[in-house]
């Protein structure tokens, strides 16, 4: 399998901003999500179209500043945590960084080694982890290898180096 098979054959996690710019450029380390997931591994992480507007304004951001509606950047999927009580809710906050209080027990998909785009790679999303179709793969393989060859690049060592991904 070729790199831009790799590449464009990984799952899709959909996250509102300013979260998923948050997760691409390993500012935010959990992602809180309602739902477990058995995946590990590699991930693209997809900006949705709608913002957080809550988080927006505790945190005094513009959404103009943010990309939506898009792939964004990739990150390593290492474990699915539950947190399950107010003290594991906070001891993670300054990883997860949700400025709402524990309101009851959720899963937080810890992620490692996020690779920015440098650009938006425009396309739909979907609810819960999806796939490229065959049309938007080809199209992101395109952008990628003529306007992000060094994204491509490090991505292609961090796929290599991922035991779990090797052909």
């Amino acid at each position: 399998m070729d790199l831009g098979q790799h590449l464009t054959s990984l799952p899709v996690l959909s996250v509102r901003q300013p979260w998923a710019s948050y997760l691409a450029a390993s500012l935010k380390i959990i992602e809180l999500r309602s739902w477990l997931t058995s995946y590990k591994g590699w991930l693209w992480i997809h900006a949705g179209k709608k913002i957080d507007p809550v988080a927006m304004r505790l945190l005094d951001l513009s959404a103009e500043d943010f990309s939506c509606g898009g792939l964004i950047g990739l990150a390593n999927l290492e474990e699915c945590l539950t947190i399950d009580s107010e003290t594991q809710w906070l001891a993670y906050q300054g990883e997860h960084l949700s400025p709402g209080g524990y309101s009851g027990p959720c899963f937080g998909w810890r992620f490692s080694d996020a690779i920015a785009l440098p650009d938006i790679i425009k396309c739909q999303g979907e609810l819960r982890l999806f796939h490229l179709s065959r049309s938007v793969a080809e199209q992101t393989w395109s952008e990628i290898k003529t306007d992000h060859c060094d994204f491509a690049r490090v991505a292609g060592d961090a796929l290599c180096h991922n035991k779990a991904l090797a052909p």
